[in-house]
């Protein structure tokens, strides 16, 4: 009996299903990550200080510093067969973020003391610290995450250029970025666990009663640990906003994961080692908070494949016709359907204007609250003293209130919604230089904090809740765009307002005036005061936002840059506002250049409309 194709035991070849064949970049990618996790992980058994003032680790936070740092590479070997987007991601997520801890690692050559790191070492006298082979071996660990944060990037861009790359359960949700498909509710608490995250950086890392275990707030910290937390703090925010802005839920929770496990290695593993700390090192506020919010970001982040999925076949099943349906199915019928979900998208969309623009105007009004109210706490029969700064919030309280009113207009709110993406950040950055004097003047004894700052604390709290309404907000108008439109980048926007970012923001990292003694703040003075990272969170607000304008629709590009060029005009006529504290004080370099950029940021405005005009003569 001759045998068939069906019940021969032999097969041919080209008919065994082989694995699918992992890229040769992906193979690469997770080879410098294990390097780079290995030698992280072992750099403290190399032995990182050297010196009399020096002892070895804490054993545990070493061990828990390793699982992080040895983590992410092994759930990507684990995941890069399945999904190489995926393992892409996660090296992404965490490459980002050792970037930080990198900057982190060079204060250990520079004065490993005041590097208060228990995971490697542990300072026991005031003796002489030097960094032992171990520091190099660490600092090279996480270099070699770095790189392959990057060639994970390489892999997401490849395989997003694969056929399906994006696409979901539910045809209405193919393309839809992952904030859309995992919920408003998800999408809010990983937002505000990255907001919470960067916050607690700025807390105590430990409570210590040590005198040689000093431990310093994050703005009075030496240079390359400031520069280091706040590389960490940047990145956890804008792997957090292109995680929730992918279109693939895998990428999306790749990078949270990440991201959450590269900021869980550098919080969590302080609080493991102030809990292994002994008597006189403890556990601090910051850490505490830091590595809740870490734990949350990666749980959030494991659950996005699972929450878009469950909203997909929700949607899918919704969208299934009935028996009955399928013969009475008309194409009138499907046009309502489209008109009554484009209604529904409609209202969800003005919704969310409705809570930007209440969350705005509660901003305003607390700031401006608060500007009046008393800042300092004296004692009885000392008169208050005049803070000019309370001037800046005034002004930046009165332009939220003004913008913020014009979202509940009908029909314009789409257009002054991009108009609100920087100006929140002119209240926190007023805030923050009227608080700079009164902690300085809370040294002096009987002086203490009034009510004034903690309504200021609040505004600029309820302000950075109007930035994430006005993201969630803006996210909901693009799922109601046709993204078969494809908006070429106006290059001329992107060159000139570009300049005009870069410009504005070095404009904010220079004094706005100087005297012969004394200057306005300035990231050339150390360590950084309060007010210099407020006016800093204004400069980056606003270059990121001219970066996105030339991508954008023409309406919401002059909407945004208009906006940004208003910011920077509250920047710069802060500097007027205040400069009479320094009796002889004259124009400094941070206002002219400011005051440039804002130019460039005009012009960059009128650009965008001359194309409007153009385009709009060419359809007639």
């Amino acid at each position: 009996m001759s045998s068939t194709p069906r019940n021969s035991p032999i097969q041919r070849a080209d008919s065994v299903r082989l694995p699918p064949r992992v890229p040769p970049i992906v193979v690469l990618a997770l080879l410098v990550a294990v390097l780079g996790g290995v030698a992280v992980a072992g750099a403290p058994l190399i032995g990182v200080g050297s010196g009399p003032g020096a002892s070895g680790s804490i054993v545990s936070a070493s061990v828990f510093a390793a699982l992080c740092a040895l983590t992410v590479p092994a759930v990507a070997i684990g995941a890069c067969r399945r999904s190489p987007s995926l393992a892409g991601a996660l090296l992404a997520g965490i490459g980002a973020m050792s970037l930080g801890v990198a900057i982190l690692d060079v204060q250990l050559f520079v004065d490993a003391i005041d590097a208060n790191r228990l995971e490697l070492f542990r300072p026991i006298s005031a003796g002489l610290i030097n960094a032992g082979v171990g520091a190099y071996v660490a600092l090279i660990g996480h270099g070699l995450l770095v790189v392959a944060g990057g060639l994970g990037l390489v892999v997401v861009h490849r395989e997003s250029e694969r056929d399906g790359y994006g696409s979901a359960l539910a045809a209405e949700y193919d393309g839809r970025s992952v904030g859309a498909r995992i919920g408003t509710w998800p999408t809010a608490a990983a937002i505000f666990a990255a907001i919470a995250y960067v916050l607690a950086l700025f807390g105590p890392a430990f409570d210590s009663q040590d005198p040689i275990f000093l431990v310093r707030p994050l703005v009075d910290s030496p240079a390359a640990s400031a520069l280091g937390a706040g590389l960490v703090a940047v990145a956890l925010l804008i792997v957090t906003a292109a995680a929730l802005t992918s279109i693939s839920s895998w990428v999306g929770a790749g990078a949270l994961v990440g991201a959450g496990i590269g900021a869980l290695s550098v919080s969590g593993t302080r609080v493991v080692a102030g809990l292994a700390g002994g008597d006189r090192i403890g556990v601090g506020v910051g850490s505490i908070v830091g590595a809740l919010a870490a734990v949350a970001i990666v749980g959030i982040g494991a659950a996005v494949p699972a929450l878009a999925a469950r909203r997909e076949s929700r949607a899918a099943a919704e969208a299934e016709p009935t028996s009955a349906q399928r013969g009475t199915d008309t194409k009138s019928a499907r046009k309502a359907a489209t008109v009554a979900q484009s209604r529904a998208e409609q209202a969800r969309v003005g919704k969310l204007h409705n809570v930007a623009g209440a969350l705005g105007v509660i901003a305003a009004a607390l700031a401006a609250a608060g500007a009046s109210l008393p800042v300092l706490s004296l004692p009885e029969g000392v008169p208050e003293p005049s803070i000019l700064a309370t001037r800046i919030v005034l002004l930046a309280a009165g332009v939220l209130l003004v913008v913020s009113l014009g979202l509940f207009l009908p029909g314009r709110a789409n257009m002054i919604r991009p108009v609100l993406g920087t100006l929140w950040t002119t209240v926190v950055m007023g805030a923050a230089a009227v608080l700079q004097p009164v902690v300085i003047a809370t040294d002096v004894p009987g002086v203490g904090l009034g009510i004034g700052v903690f309504v200021l604390g609040a505004a600029s709290v309820v302000a950075a809740a109007t930035g994430i309404a006005l993201w969630l907000a803006g996210t909901a108008e693009r799922e109601d765009v046709d993204t078969s439109v494809d908006y070429a980048v106006n290059r001329a926007v992107l060159v000139v307002g570009g300049i005009g970012g870069v410009l504005s923001l070095a404009g904010t990292a220079l004094p706005l005036y100087r005297g012969e003694r004394y200057s306005a703040a300035s990231v050339g003075d150390w360590p950084w005061g309060i007010n210099t990272w407020g006016q800093l969170l204004v400069g980056v607000a606003v270059l990121v936002a001219v970066l996105i304008a030339p991508r954008a629709r023409p309406a919401r590009a002059k909407a945004l840059l208009i906006g940004s060029a208003t910011t920077v005009l509250v920047y710069v006529v802060s500097g007027p506002l205040t400069s009479s504290r320094i009796p002889d004080a004259t124009v400094g370099v941070g206002a002219i250049t400011a005051g440039t950029g804002l130019l460039l940021l005009i012009v960059a405005v009128l650009l965008v409309r001359a194309t409007q005009s153009s385009a709009q003569a060419g359809k007639q």
